[in-house]
């Protein structure tokens, strides 16, 4: 039978690799505000392949796409590179994924084409489609408590998705309080990115599927190596999926038609 649960951990950085497996912040790449992030990252990793080992009828989606101009390697395939790299931090059966029958690895994808939290989570149900011909029945979400907002009421509510169903696993990076405020000691450069994390809640739920020039605008500054943004790869499979979709104002980027029930279970903002 095909599995019935989407996890999804979503990409921050890239893990350019090195002999420190991630625990080095030297072999990432990360913004200056993420300075002290990326242990954080690791354990964002290590959340969702505790809930895939716990429940053999889910899959495991790292999400994210090449947003570095460094390297053309995504986020998502560096996440499962480290996770690798670090033999699944033991959480998986005894031998990991060396033995013959790896199959809590292979319950993995990558999906490598999101460019902000909204792409995550609905470029992550349409991965799980994609594989398994059937659509997700529930999603657990991985990513920093303070996103849990935006990511919950915002996103998932904006593609349809029943918020029912929707479960949101949240660990904060150091520095910063639950709610997405700074902490006391935190640095000038992650209060000012805690700033623009309550500035972009604002301009989420103006623009709930991020097509506007301002959202769509950082999502076009983080793609440099022009990675493809249509949510199928051809009209048949699009037909196939019963998802009603756009194209948007800049002829790239495709986007759900609001206000239609989706194969998912709920309607569109």
């Amino acid at each position: 039978m095909a599995p019935t649960h989407l996890i999804i951990v979503c990409g921050h950085a890239v893990w350019i690799g090195g002999p420190k497996n991630g625990w080095d912040e030297a072999e990432w790449l990360i913004e200056g505000f993420q300075r002290g992030e990326t242990p954080t990252f690791i354990e964002h990793i290590k959340a969702g392949v505790r809930l895939l080992q716990q429940d053999g009828d889910a899959t495991l989606v790292f999400s994210g796409g090449a947003t570095r101009e460094q390297v053309s390697l995504s986020e998502a395939r560096s996440y499962y590179n480290l996770g690798r790299a670090n033999k699944w931090f033991g959480l998986l059966p005894s031998g990991g994924p060396s033995t013959p029958h790896p199959a809590p690895e292979s319950r993995m994808l990558l999906e490598e084409r999101a460019l902000d939290s909204y792409d995550n989570v609905l470029l992550s149900v349409i991965a799980f489609w994609r594989r398994h011909a059937v659509w997700p029945q529930r999603v657990t979400i991985v990513s920093h408590e303070f996103k849990r907002e935006r990511i919950v009421d915002g996103h998932c509510a904006a593609i349809g998705f029943p918020l029912e169903k929707v479960a949101f696993v949240g660990i904060n990076p150091p520095g910063v309080e639950p709610a997405g405020s700074a902490s006391s000691g935190a640095s000038d450069e992650k209060r000012e990115a805690m700033k623009g994390v309550q500035l972009a809640l604002g301009q989420w739920a103006d623009d709930p599927h991020g097509v506007g020039s301002q959202l769509m605008g950082k999502k076009m500054e983080r793609n440099h190596w022009g990675t493809r943004q249509p949510l199928f790869d051809s009209d048949e499979e699009r037909q196939r999926s019963g998802v009603a979709t756009r194209w948007l104002w800049d002829g790239i980027h495709e986007g759900l038609v609001p206000g239609v029930k989706m194969p998912w279970g709920g309607e569109s903002k």
